[in-house]
This record gives C-alpha cells, sequence and structure tokens, in this order.
C-alpha cells in the first residue's frame, strides 16, 4: 500500500444509495443496515433482499427500510452493535437466508481492512467519546487509506447524505459484517 492511496469500492457505487438517509431519531443503524443491503443485492448477492421488498438497482429502499426498523430498531433507542447485528441475523434469518451478521463490539480496523480488501463494505459505528463529529453512529465504510504519517482514514456512506465522506479510522467503535 502506498500512502495516500485508497484502497477499496468505487465511491460511484455509493452514489445510488445517497437519499438513504437517517431521518429522524436514532435510526442511524437501521439506516446502515439499509445501505449495506442495497450495496449486496446490487454487487454481491442478488438475493439478500427479496425483490417484492426491493428490486435490484432501485432506489426505492422505503420497504426495506420499514421493515429494518421494526426489526432492528423497533423503539428508536440508540444502538449497540450487537443489536444491530442481531436485528440482521434475525432479518436474515425472516427469509430463510443462511447467513448472520458478525459484530466486533470495540475497535475494528483490522476487521475492516480485512473486508474492504474483500470487496465488501463493512457497517462501522463512530464514537463521540473518539472525536467524532457525528457523535455516535452507524456508518458503512467502503474504502480506506494510510496517510504519510500512519494515520488511517475511512470513506463513508453517512447516511445523511454523503455518500463519499471521509472519516478519520480513529472514531471507530464497533463493525459489523457477515460472517
Amino acid at each position: 500500500m502506498t500512502a495516500n492511496e485508497w484502497i477499496g469500492i468505487d465511491a460511484a457505487r455509493f452514489y445510488p444509495y445517497r437519499k438513504i438517509i437517517t431521518k429522524s431519531g436514532y435510526l442511524c443503524g437501521t439506516s446502515a443496515a439499509t445501505t449495506f443491503l442495497c450495496y449486496y443485492q446490487d454487487h454481491l448477492m442478488p438475493t439478500i433482499i427479496p425483490a417484492h421488498i426491493r428490486a435490484k438497482g432501485s432506489e426505492n429502499t422505503a420497504a426495506l427500510q420499514d421493515l429494518l426498523r421494526v426489526i432492528i430498531q423497533p423503539f428508536d433507542f440508540p444502538t449497540l452493535s450487537f443489536q444491530v447485528a442481531h436485528g440482521m441475523s434475525r432479518y436474515f434469518s425472516l427469509f430463510h437466508l443462511p447467513l448472520r451478521a458478525r459484530q466486533t463490539p470495540l475497535g475494528g480496523l483490522t476487521r475492516v481492512i480485512k473486508r474492504i480488501d474483500q470487496g465488501k463494505p463493512v457497517i462501522v459505528g463512530l464514537m463521540k467519546l473518539k472525536g467524532s463529529t457525528y457523535g455516535n453512529h452507524w456508518v458503512v465504510a467502503y474504502a480506506y487509506k494510510k496517510d504519510a504519517v500512519g494515520n488511517y482514514w475511512l470513506k463513508i456512506h453517512d447516511n445523511w447524505g454523503d455518500y463519499q465522506k471521509v472519516v478519520p479510522a480513529s472514531w471507530i467503535n464497533g463493525t459489523i459484517s457477515l460472517a
């Protein structure tokens, strides 16, 4: 890896998800899961979302987001990694998919790099106490780089309308990916 070289998925692949936003409350876990599953459906696993919920390539994600809200965050409370991972695993069980979500409750840069190197996005928790200007927030990371002084950076879909935001990897506090 050369310093300041982005490694990962092209940001243009996340443009179709720019309208997946957290509209109210603490639903960023649901929004991040929606973005993550849509990417998987469009680029990695077409059957991960039933066609009657979202057609592959569609920007209409309302039905999926509503379903995930009920499964992951029925009370609109902030979430921890195990809640988002467990909710996603419940989603997979509901549709008889042989998948489960995996969480790393603390840290997670190693998991982020591993998944992105495999061509897969990863849901990342950002933590206010680690400096996150988002506060505690769930996003989808899809690229990383190491700068000249050794700091890592992530390119993320922030579910606040920016699908190519850059944040320091030092803000990571947990990850969710597929096992």
